[in-house]
C-alpha cells in the first residue's frame, strides 16, 4: 500500500494559487500550463515549477487512468474487508494480488475497500 505515511507538507505549497492548479489538473491532466497559467494568474514557467514542487512534496501525482472494461477486463468489483490484527499488514498483502487495482482504507463498515478487475 504505497506510498507510506509522508512528513507533512508545507502549508506554503498548498496556497489557494496551488490548489487552482491541482483542481485545473483534475478536471484535465493534460491541460498545458500556459492554459493553466491564464486560469490562476501565472507564467507557464511559474505554474511549471509549482506542479514540480507539488509533484516531489507527493501532493499530487500525474497518472493515466485507464477504463478496464476497455482494456479486455470483463470483471471488476469493490470487495469491503473488516480486518483483524494489523491493518496496514493486510492492505499491504491485498495490494500485491495482481487483480488488485487499489486499497483504500476506511472508516465505517469496512477496514478496507478493494477494487478487483480481472479477466
Amino acid at each position: 500500500m504505497s506510498p507510506k505515511h509522508s512528513p507533512a507538507v508545507p502549508s506554503a505549497l498548498l496556497d489557494d494559487v496551488s490548489k487552482a492548479i491541482i483542481e485545473e489538473l483534475q478536471h484535465d491532466g493534460r491541460r498545458s500550463y500556459a492554459a493553466i497559467g491564464k486560469v490562476v494568474g501565472l507564467s507557464e514557467a511559474a505554474v511549471r515549477q509549482r506542479v514540480q514542487k507539488l509533484t516531489e512534496a507527493g501532493v499530487m501525482q500525474v497518472v493515466a487512468v485507464t477504463d478496464p472494461l476497455q482494456l479486455g477486463f470483463a470483471r471488476q468489483a469493490m470487495v469491503g474487508l473488516k480486518v483483524t490484527g494489523p491493518l496496514e499488514t493486510v492492505a499491504d498483502a491485498v495490494a500485491e494480488i495482481a487483480e488488485v487495482d487499489y486499497v483504500v482504507v476506511t472508516a465505517g463498515s469496512y477496514d478496507l475497500l478493494v477494487e478487483v478487475v480481472c479477466e
